[in-house]
C-alpha cells in the first residue's frame, strides 16, 4: 500500500494553462493513460484553459467552482459533492471566488453514468442516509 497526500502543503504551484492561484499534485497513474490528481484553488483562482488531451472528470470535494463552457455557453456553480465530465478536446474554464479543492481524473474516454447524472427528478427531495437518524430525535 502506498499512502498519498493531497493536503494543501503537498501541492505545488501550477503555472501552466493560464493558471492563477492554483496548486496541483498528481496522485496516481493507471493503465490506459489514466491519471488522477488534486487541485487546490485559492479564492479568486482560475484555470483558463486546462489540458484537453484527455477526457476529464472534475469532482469537487471542498468549496465551489464556477465552470464555464463556451460552446454552447454554460456557466455552472459546482459545489462539494458534485462534478462534471468532459470529453477530450472539450474546452472549459475553472474559477473559484471562495477557494476549492477538486480531484481531476483523466482518461482516454469517460461517460457519465446514468445514475450519477444530475437532473431535477434525480435530486429533488433527495436525502442523506443520516437524515433518518436526525428525524428520529
Amino acid at each position: 500500500m502506498d499512502v498519498i497526500h493531497f493536503t494543501r502543503g503537498a501541492t505545488d504551484p501550477l503555472y501552466a494553462y493560464d493558471s492563477q492561484g492554483v496548486n496541483f499534485i498528481p496522485l496516481a497513474d493507471g493503465a490506459g493513460d489514466t491519471h488522477i490528481g488534486c487541485v487546490h484553488v485559492k479564492p479568486g483562482g482560475i484555470v483558463e484553459a486546462p489540458s484537453l488531451t484527455h477526457a476529464a472528470a472534475i469532482l469537487v470535494v471542498h468549496g465551489r467552482v464556477q465552470i464555464t463552457h463556451p460552446r454552447p455557453f454554460i456557466s455552472a456553480q459546482v459545489h462539494a459533492g458534485m462534478g462534471c465530465v468532459f470529453d477530450a478536446n472539450e474546452p472549459y474554464t475553472l474559477r473559484s471566488d471562495t477557494g476549492a479543492i477538486f480531484l481531476i481524473v483523466e482518461a482516454d474516454r469517460w461517460q457519465a453514468h446514468e445514475r450519477g447524472i444530475s437532473s431535477l427528478e434525480r435530486i429533488a427531495g433527495a436525502t442523506w442516509p443520516s437524515d433518518a437518524a436526525l428525524n428520529a430525535l
